[in-house]
């Protein structure tokens, strides 16, 4: 999904939209939406990584479905936090899409202006 003119449903921030979400916003000032998918990608691998822990210690399974609970809920969190900050910022549309070529050139437009600055 490299095509900066497609737009993204926002119920599927799977990690390859979080990854694009992060190309899209690369070369922004402010990185917040790269930023917060990344954690949001991070979150869901140490969810998955805890499940997967009890298999291996199958005597600490209580703790690491707790430690996958607690994870659910931050991931929870974040979700809704990214998908609050790309409405604030005007980058879901009406079709509740996120607009990857409008966050591509609002960083590119950053970028400039700062450097125009300098």
């Amino acid at each position: 999904m490299t095509n900066q003119e497609q737009s993204i449903n926002v119920s599927d921030l799977s990690d390859d939209v979080l990854l694009e979400i992060c190309r899209a916003a690369e070369v922004i000032a402010c990185e917040c939406p790269g930023y917060l998918a990344r954690i949001l990608r991070q979150v869901r691998t140490f969810r998955h990584y805890t499940t997967s822990c009890i298999e291996q210690f199958p005597e600490d399974t209580e703790t690491h479905l707790w430690l996958a609970e607690q994870a659910g809920r931050a991931e929870a969190l974040l979700h809704q936090t990214m998908i609050e900050l790309m409405r604030r910022e005007n980058l879901i549309d009406e079709s509740n899409h996120v607009l990857l070529a409008k966050l591509s050139n609002r960083a590119r437009e950053i970028m400039l202006e700062q450097i125009g600055r300098d």
